[in-house]
């Protein structure tokens, strides 16, 4: 049975953390300059929140050096091998170690030329890939603080909107008992009154308790240290769409991110597959060597050029290897035409979220809540005049409210929606004047 070891010593042998804790995060979340702080905490606007985040991410910053990284592997690819320097001493007769013979040389691997073209091209492709990487961070980085902003919007729209409508009901419950005994109203329509004010209170409660989470999201994206305000988020900036699939597709496959990174991958498999047909090819290694005893180190010595190279002579592995890399270029270029159908559907599951979200924010704005408030109006004169039930009154003011909660979370889901299209096209959705070139700038 192996000897026990203490658990004191256990603890003692765990590597120490890097860091004091309490230091850590406030290198990694530094505060807000005062202004930056007043203006999230009382007037944060969208612009400024997608500044912040583009300044402050992590992750983003760390998908940019990932990038600067594989740049710098390009020379490392394209470059020989570094020369070998050697020594030897000869030790077959018993004799002072100065008396020995000694031999010194250096030695270079020299790979076929094209061989170092391929590699470097390669590594070239990769750090393409990486800079793809990074604009996909970058765009969903925006999306997301995007898709947390209009979150934000329609709960700090539906809290005021939920605790005006609780005062409604809370009065219309008094007036209906107070109306007991006229006969106008009935018991069981004023509890119900009064238990819908106690049921939006609950939902104030819950939308409030939403907020903080999705508040700390929004702070997670901007990486702010903790205790930091974001006020009422009270505009949600919406651009319009255009309404051409065709050009949608068009900017998908010449912007998508995940598009271009899958032809990157046919490209490197081809490069690959090159390099497996010149591994046929031997590579030289070209060297020098002298060779003297110490004390004949200043007088005549005996040099040596030497050379050599490897022989690919096994051809069922060579062939074995060509074999492979061919199957893996065409296996890349069949992921490539895959990732263009997959590329086609996520585009029009997108804009129709689109242009659904967008006809039932049209649908609230344009003619449910103007009809609702009417009718809530309309509603209320009339019990006023003894004309109508007080079971009207209370149901047009639920409907005023849903349909308001319904409006906001349409225009939130309008935002998301545009956000998932533009994950998909890896660009802007925005529609351009007739004639504009991708950069927006119309033709001359």
């Amino acid at each position: 049975m192996p000897p026990r070891i203490p658990a004191p010593l256990l603890i003692l042998a765990l590597p120490a953390p890097v860091g004091a804790p309490p230091q850590w995060p406030a290198a990694q979340q530094p505060p807000l300059p005062p202004d930056q702080a007043e203006a999230l905490a009382t007037a944060p606007t969208l612009h400024q929140a997608l500044r912040l985040a583009l300044e402050r991410n992590p992750a983003l910053a760390a998908a940019r050096r990932r990038w600067f990284a594989a740049i710098q592997t390009i020379p490392q690819a394209a470059s020989l091998p570094d020369p070998m320097l050697e020594a030897g001493v000869d030790l077959t007769e018993p004799m002072p170690m100065l008396e020995r013979g000694w031999s010194f040389g250096i030695r270079q691997e020299l790979p076929w030329w094209r061989k170092l073209w391929a590699r470097g091209e390669l590594a070239a492709r990769e750090a393409d890939v990486m800079r793809l990487e990074y604009e996909i961070a970058a765009r969903d980085l925006l999306i997301d603080v995007k898709d947390a902003w209009y979150e934000l919007y329609y709960l700090d729209q539906a809290a005021p909107i939920t605790a005006r409508v609780e005062v409604i009901l809370r009065n219309q419950a008094l007036l209906a008992y107070g109306e007991l005994r006229t006969g106008r109203t009935q018991l069981a329509e004023a509890f119900r009154a009064e238990s819908q004010a106690a049921q939006l209170a609950y939902d104030r409660l819950l939308l409030a308790d939403e907020r903080v989470a999705r508040a700390e999201r929004l702070r997670a994206l901007l990486n702010l240290p903790p205790g930091a305000v974001i006020g009422p988020v009270t505009a949600a900036p919406i651009y319009p769409v255009t309404d051409d699939r065709q050009e949608l597709y068009a900017r998908a496959e010449q912007w998508a991110q995940r598009l271009r990174i899958s032809g990157l991958r046919a490209e490197q498999a081809e490069y690959e597959a090159y390099l497996a047909r010149l591994s046929r090819l031997p590579d030289l290694t070209l060297g020098w060597m002298n060779e003297a005893n110490v004390p004949a180190m200043m007088g005549d010595t005996m040099r040596t050029a030497l050379g050599g190279m490897n022989l690919p002579i096994w051809q069922q592995r060579n062939d074995a290897l060509i074999r492979e890399r061919e199957a893996l270029a065409e296996a890349a270029r069949l992921d490539a035409a895959a990732e263009l159908n997959r590329l086609g559907e996520a585009v029009a599951n997108a804009w129709l979220r689109v242009r659904t979200t967008d006809r039932l924010a049209r649908l609230y704005r344009e003619e449910l809540l103007p009809r609702a408030q009417a009718a809530m109006a309309q509603a209320e004169a009339l019990f006023r005049a003894d004309q109508a039930a007080f079971a009207s009154l209370l149901e047009t003011t639920m409907a005023w409210h849903n349909f308001q909660l319904a409006y906001h979370r349409a225009r939130a889901d309008h935002g998301q929606a545009i956000g998932m299209l533009e994950r998909a096209l890896g660009t802007t959705a925005e529609a351009r004047p007739a004639g504009a070139t991708p950069d927006g700038e119309g033709r001359p």
